[in-house]
């Protein structure tokens, strides 16, 4: 049994090549159903954010990469190249290690930022409810929440921690140093648009617009924060007035290009307009940041405020890691033992079958016996092969605590061969 990631993430990839990784929620069943039809594949996850696109595969061994690298490569229309500078390949232990870390939001671009251990546990129930797990990714993934739930409740590296949307709050601030009296476009009422709206909200704001192509839960979110629900057409419109757009959308799509933000600075008198776009695949139109006037930052360059939140929560950090290893250790040497678990048995069955066997034999050639006598025989043949056995099921029981899966799986081999078992 092995087990296997794939995938991109901030540090490994650009935006430009993780939102053409990136798979909707639409199209997950899809992709993921297309990966368990990989031969040798018995359980596949997909987690797909903003920072990161990562294909989790439990599998009978690892003949499995390359298609499933291929499956990847022709979702996201990437040649073989591009996609390898980019792609890590992270096997058995290594995933254990990577996706508590991951849940626990230790392999973020914001350290410790909350939204992650949400989006694990929603891959881990959307595979779940959609049949593509097996028992082993069962295990890993409630492995997983339980080892984030205890690095933010014993480290709290969770507490205060800073968002996405706080960073790019931050990253405004940074830029006109005063919030107060600006006009605020916000495209995006999901999650990530909330978030945003709420860190605004202290900071003296004109005006809060919201577009959402749900005009009811665009009227909800700006009713919370005072501001006022737009029509998503009517988006370009509010670029004449506003100060700064933030777009965080689900579409597939640019939702602004540069033809509409170069007619609006025009009507503006070229004065300057900020846009951040922390949407993955993008929502505004790259070629805007050649428009004079406009300035446009995505969110791969939040970089500095994840920089400095990382510095201050350097302390809680180490613990967290420390925690990880632990609860890591301990989930492979359980996995490692219940991979001991058929040959086991199959040793106990295989010499007792044997053991009955020979004792028919005995019992015929002894001829007539009493029962006390007959209890004794059985009795001395039990005692020889508990004794037999002792010794290669504690070895296969200490096997569990071996780090490399191919020295175990290397002994398995080894007992079966010896008292020809499969």
């Amino acid at each position: 049994m092995s087990l296997i990631v794939l995938g991109v993430n901030h540090r490994t990839a650009p935006i430009e090549v993780r939102e053409r990784l990136s798979i909707s929620e639409s199209h997950s069943e899809a992709f993921l159903t297309s990966v368990r039809s990989i031969q040798g594949v018995r359980g596949a996850a997909l987690l797909s954010t903003c920072n990161r696109v990562e294909i989790v595969v439990s599998s009978d061994d690892e003949d499995v990469i390359e298609p499933v690298i291929d499956h990847l490569r022709h979702d996201a229309d990437l040649d073989r190249a591009t996609l390898e500078n980019h792609l890590y390949v992270l096997r058995n232990g290594e995933v254990v290690r990577h996706l508590f870390r991951v849940a626990s939001g230790l392999d973020s671009m914001i350290l410790g930022e909350p939204q992650i251990g949400g989006q694990v546990r929603q891959a881990y129930q959307f595979a779940s409810t959609h049949g593509m797990l097996d028992p082993v990714l069962q295990q890993l993934f409630d492995a997983t929440l339980r080892a984030a739930r205890r690095v933010r409740t014993e480290t709290g590296i969770s507490e205060h921690a800073v968002s996405i949307p706080y960073a790019a709050v931050e990253l405004a601030r940074k830029i006109f140093g005063d919030l107060k009296g600006l006009e605020v476009v916000l495209a995006g009422a999901g999650k990530i648009g909330e978030l945003t709206a709420q860190h605004l909200s202290g900071f003296g704001l004109k005006s809060i617009f919201v577009a959402n192509r749900a005009f009811v839960r665009a009227t909800e979110l700006a009713h919370r924060f005072g501001g006022e629900a737009i029509r998503f057409e009517d988006l370009e419109s509010r670029l004449f007035t506003s100060d700064i757009l933030i777009a965080s959308t689900t579409a597939p799509h640019f939702i602004l290009n540069a033809e509409d933000v170069e007619r609006a600075m025009v009507s503006r008198r070229r004065r300057s307009l900020f846009l951040i776009d922390l949407s993955v695949p993008r929502n505004l139109d790259p070629a805007i940041a050649a428009v004079e006037g406009a300035y446009l930052y995505n969110i791969d360059d939040l970089a500095d405020v994840a920089q400095a939140n990382r510095e201050k929560r350097q302390g809680k950090t180490n613990a967290a890691e420390e925690l990880i290893a632990r609860e890591a250790d301990g989930f492979l040497r359980k996995l490692a033992g219940h991979d001991a678990v058929p040959t086991i048995l199959e040793l106990q069955s295989r010499l007792e079958q044997i053991r009955k066997n020979e004792l028919e034999k005995c019992l015929r050639r002894l001829g007539p016996i009493t029962t006390h006598q007959q209890e004794a025989v059985e009795m001395l043949s039990t005692s020889i092969i508990n004794k037999v056995l002792h010794y290669p099921i504690l070895r296969l029981k200490e096997s569990a605590a071996d780090s490399k899966p191919e020295e175990r799986e290397s002994l398995r081999n080894t007992i079966r061969k010896i008292f020809g078992i499969g």
